[in-house]
């Protein structure tokens, strides 16, 4: 390894809570999101591939804003398709390696644009594409959210607790309200807190917290 390369990973340690800085989504990225979203809500498309566009479109935005991942769409395998696949660019390898950042290597992202909560059929096939593709992480985006809770094993949000539990698989499902108001949060937060609460069974807002240096940003 080059001195330089040594260099700025030690500069990364001692300077990573400045360098996390740079990674929160300010007012201005949470107003043009809190738009986007707004506009899937109203859901004034002319038909059903621009409305799955639109929430694709948005994830894509949300998870590359920062620059920690790429994201490659629509990848078509033997027998599926895939919405988008997420791979940590070289910066996110550095967060991830050097500070105490969660970040996955992989996910796989299903977007479902659809004006009821996702049922459990989804979820099963997208499991099954996940398993298929050898990771044990995805992200499961809908509009308006999944059926059921986690005490009911039949719908979709007791599926996606089971199959954490049986598989050691985790499905960070999303809804839209998940998105809105990131000012002051970064997505490594909204990633951990949301698998947290998936592992520990809790509620994901109550993980969530506003970074301390949220005022310097705001202005």
């Amino acid at each position: 390894m080059s001195d330089d390369i040594i260099g700025l990973v030690s500069l990364l340690q001692s300077k990573a809570s400045l360098v996390k800085k740079e990674f929160i989504y300010t007012k201005e990225q949470s107003n043009d999101i809190n738009s986007l979203i707004a506009k899937i809500r109203q859901g004034n498309f002319e038909n059903m591939k621009q409305a799955g566009d639109a929430l694709e479109d948005l994830t894509n935005i949300i998870f590359n804003l920062h620059g920690l991942y790429n994201t490659k769409r629509n990848l078509k395998t033997n027998t599926n398709e895939i919405d988008l696949f997420l791979r940590l660019t070289d910066v996110g390898f550095l967060m991830k390696e050097n500070t105490d950042y969660y970040l996955e290597e992989d996910f796989l992202v299903e977007c479902k644009n659809y004006t009821k909560p996702v049922g459990v059929t989804y979820i099963g096939k997208f499991a099954s594409l996940m398993r298929v593709s050898q990771l044990d992480q995805g992200i499961f985006i809908s509009k308006n959210g999944l059926t059921g809770g986690s005490e009911r094993k039949r719908d979709s949000k007791g599926l996606i607790k089971k199959i954490a539990l049986k598989d050691g698989a985790f499905i960070l499902d999303f809804s839209l309200s998940d998105f809105e108001n990131l000012e002051g949060k970064s997505l490594q937060e909204i990633l951990f807190a949301k698998r947290e609460s998936l592992r520990l069974d809790v509620d994901f807002e109550d993980l969530i917290e506003h970074h301390e240096l949220e005022p310097e940003i705001s202005n």
